[in-house]
């Protein structure tokens, strides 16, 4: 009898080895997409011992198809095979003390889009690239047959609906099968376009309106130190790693009577979800649901992550579904997909080179121009996007000399923030005015403050810089065309096209 998850497990192992047969270049997108579905439908752990004994099945299965394969040729591809799933499966999840299905899907994320914010992740990196090379290396020695049924395959990778090919170098774009407009989406992005809206801002609006299923949410005023807090949500402990904490919805009515953006909602449209019911907080390690499907949407709606049973999302959902739902990439040539949103966390955006984030730079500050309206502000545990920024987002237009510089405060600043962040209670996506946001967030007060220096400073010298203040990163997407890609739409969106506009 198979040992438990093995039927799952040979749906991967015979979508990888079918491709090492036909080389159709997909078997990095399938092995990763096979085990994030694995995740999100066995909602188990895989065992790497089940896993290995999958594989071989296939290998020899691959075998007997290609008589010119030697024993030692099955030993040696059955090894690389071992030694890369005990990479993903064993060594990973070991070393980042991953205890659920979804600790590790948003691991495996990370490492398959190149993060490398700790050391551990750094090393996997190298080790699981490592194993692949070596396989791939392995196979391009070996002359064998391709099923005709499989050619070309693009077969389901454990149950999911097919991936989109990866590109064989990263400054390659893919041109999948265009999906059916979304007129209402079109016609507010040609609207956002036309007023000089940058797409990141955009997305972001289309991102928070989807959210709260309502148009009236984005014409309320940026939250400010005035508005009352949201009552009727408690902590209820720390996040396994220590550092979040977790939170629930003690009282519904509570919530429902001062969450800024539902409290004044008494009903929603035909086919929209209904938030006031089912508010959306904000969890920590949350993440918006998808498939490995390339058309899957992006659903906030059902519960996903490593955070608790609330619907919600924590920071880097919001700022990759802003930026996903705009058809804006983060990485070069890199299939723009809604699962990619267990993939960076916010730590992530700080040094965007280092780890994946291709498409994002780190800003320059010059006499004339310095932050804009859909930048990333990330610092180690929170990121955000600009949403609005005034003529002196920082303050710094009476400024003469360095000591002038040196007196500027958050409380000069003039933009607003979109982000979803424990603000107010536990509010999730919210607007918040800079300057009474800063001041609950001291790492992001200090770092902006810091770059408003450098911004000052290239005013009164004339010399531009780019700020690298160790703990804080502005960084803006480059807009270039391996950086721009179809967009990834949204559960629910047409609850939101009625809106005249998404103008704030």
């Amino acid at each position: 009898m198979p040992p438990q998850g093995y039927e799952a497990a040979n749906d991967i192992a015979s979508q990888t080895v079918q491709d090492i047969a036909c080389k159709d270049q997909e078997l990095e997108t399938k092995l990763w997409d096979g085990l994030k579905t694995y995740l999100l439908e066995q909602k188990a752990i895989p065992s790497a011992d089940t896993m290995k004994q999958a594989m071989h099945d296939q290998v020899e299965k691959l075998a007997q198809d290609n008589p010119q394969m030697t024993s030692s040729d099955v030993k040696r591809l059955a090894g690389d095979l071992d030694k890369l799933v005990d990479s993903l499966l064993s060594e990973a999840p070991q070393g980042e003390r991953v205890e659920s299905p979804e600790q590790l899907l948003i691991l495996l994320s990370a490492i398959d889009v190149g993060d490398r914010t700790t050391v551990f992740r750094s090393y996997m990196q190298d080790k699981v690239r490592g194993d692949f090379n070596q396989l791939k290396k392995t196979i391009q020695s070996f002359d064998l047959n391709c099923p005709p049924s499989s050619s070309g395959s693009g077969n389901n990778t454990a149950g999911a609906t097919p991936a989109t090919p990866e590109p064989e170098t990263e400054t390659e774009t893919e041109t999948p099968t265009q999906p059916e407009p979304n007129r209402d989406y079109e016609y507010h992005k040609q609207q956002a376009l036309n007023s000089g809206t940058p797409l990141a801002v955009f997305g972001s609006r289309w991102a928070f309106a989807t959210a709260y299923q309502s148009c009236q949410s984005m014409q309320l005023p940026s939250m400010n130190d005035q508005t009352p807090d949201v009552q009727g949500i408690s902590i209820v402990g720390k996040h396994s790693d220590g550092v979040g904490s977790k939170r629930a919805i003690a009282s519904l009515s509570k919530v429902q009577s001062t969450h800024y953006y539902v409290r004044d909602m008494s009903s929603y449209g035909q086919g929209c979800f209904n938030v006031r019911q089912n508010p959306l907080i904000y969890d920590y390690g949350g993440k918006p649901y998808a498939t490995t499907a390339t058309d899957s949407p992006i659903d906030l709606f059902k519960n996903n992550g490593d955070g608790t049973s609330v619907l919600g999302i924590d920071c880097s959902g919001y700022v990759f579904t802003s930026m996903a739902t705009a058809g804006l990439r983060l990485k070069a040539g890199r299939a723009l997909k809604a699962s990619d949103s267990w993939a960076w966390g916010s730590s992530s955006y700080v040094e965007p080179q280092d780890n994946g984030l291709t498409c994002l730079s780190k800003i320059s500050v010059t006499p004339a121009a310095s932050m804009k309206a859909g930048d990333i502000v990330a610092v180690y545990g929170h990121v955000l996007l600009i949403d609005k920024v005034g003529a002196d987002p920082f303050g710094i237009a009476s400024a003469k000399t360095e000591s002038d510089c040196k007196k500027i405060t958050s409380n000069s600043f003039d933009f607003v923030v979109a982000q979803s962040a424990p603000s107010k209670g536990g509010i999730g996506i919210n607007y918040y005015e800079a300057r009474h946001y800063l001041p609950t967030s001291a790492k992001m007060k200090t770092g902006l403050e810091k770059y408003a220096y450098y911004a000052c400073m290239a005013k009164i010298t004339g010399k531009a810089s780019t700020p690298n203040v160790g703990t804080l990163s502005v960084v803006r997407h480059k807009g270039t065309a391996e950086c721009v890609a179809p967009r990834v739409k949204m559960a629910r969106e047409s609850c939101i096209q009625s809106c005249s506009s998404l103008a704030r």
